[in-house]
């Protein structure tokens, strides 16, 4: 017998030893994910759509060898430790942790189900890992690192408005205070270095949202800008109609805001992460710890500007702008 024939030999030998259960499981398991989002199930529609994009490409099928099951809290951040216990019931093989409080509370359920991230700002900060490289415990995933964006929307309301002297900054009452608190210090550094005076209002309610704008329409704000926040995002429609009301030019991190009305945003796809995602589940599946899968960032920022929204507020967009932008919705 030559050497080829004595390794397959081997294999062979070896594969005759599995358990059943372990050469079925890679091919026939019907594998289960658990997904708590904060806002609404046709709000978030496209993201689901990317995950399960994402899960095809590695292989796997819903309704096939995939379950998938989502919950919406609506933007009521009270619903999340409820939801997470729905999802848990149902015995997932991993859940998806699509905020920094909702990782948290999935976190503070379950130590031993995989959590894998998506849209969480800073997964270090928040106190979900260790560290990017080794996380530690059994969460693991995307971390977008949107705390870090406050300094680059300054700097193109900046671009945008050359006579920018003062501007509002919504910080969401729900989101961790480790994050939010990093958003407001880079924004202020960043507003006093263009000599910008920033006044920062903290809100939690759709209407206290809508009450900011009016308040900053009467101070004759010349821009206004949001702290990444899930919930933030679930409410953009108020935003962006608000916005429109007070003629308030205010910049977003997700292409969400310019695509339904607002006028600009910077940050990464919120998309790319959702597909993303499947990467880390497919580890998982096949035998990863998270534990041992370093978190990964964004290496691509997008900027989108609303041309329609920018016209109406009497913007010219300069040059700078538009040969930057990856998107300008006409």
């Amino acid at each position: 017998m030559n050497r080829r024939e004595s390794t397959i030999a081997l294999l062979a030998l070896g594969a005759a030893g599995m358990p059943f259960t372990s050469l079925a499981q890679k091919k026939d398991r019907l594998w289960r994910v658990g997904m708590v989002s904060v806002g609404t199930r046709v709000g978030n529609a496209r993201y689901a759509d990317a995950f399960l994009a994402g899960m095809k490409d590695h292989g796997y099928s819903a309704g096939r060898d995939l379950l998938f099951d989502s919950r919406y809290a609506e933007g009521n951040a009270a619903r999340y430790p409820a939801l997470v216990d729905e999802v848990l019931a149902l015995k997932p093989d991993a859940l998806l942790g699509t905020s920094a409080n909702i990782a948290l509370a999935m976190k503070g359920k379950t130590s031993t189900v995989p959590i894998v991230m998506c849209t969480v700002s800073d997964a270090v900060g928040a106190g979900l890992a260790q560290s990017l490289a080794r996380p530690g415990g059994n969460v693991t995933g995307v971390s977008l690192q949107l705390h870090e964006l406050s300094a680059k929307h300054i700097e193109i309301m900046a671009e945008l408005l050359p006579r920018l002297r003062n501007a509002t900054l919504l910080i969401d009452l729900a989101q961790p205070k480790p994050l939010s608190e990093q958003y407001e210090r880079i924004a202020r550094a960043a507003a006093a270095a263009k000599g910008v005076s920033l006044e920062v209002l903290r809100v939690g309610s759709p209407e206290e949202v809508n009450g900011a704008f009016a308040q900053s329409e009467a101070k004759k704000v010349d821009a206004l800008l949001l702290n990444p926040s899930p919930r933030f995002n679930t409410f953009r429609g108020d935003i962006i109609k608000s916005a429109a009301k007070a003629r308030l030019p205010t910049v977003g991190w997700e292409d969400s805001y310019p695509l339904d009305g607002g006028l600009v945003s910077y940050g990464p796809s919120f998309l790319e992460a959702y597909r993303r995602v499947a990467y880390f589940l497919d580890r998982i599946f096949k035998g990863a710890k998270p534990q041992d899968l370093p978190i990964e960032q964004p290496t691509k920022f997008d900027l989108v500007i609303n041309a329609r929204t920018a016209k109406t507020l009497g913007i010219v967009i300069p040059r700078s702008i538009l040969v930057r932008a990856d998107r300008v919705i006409e």
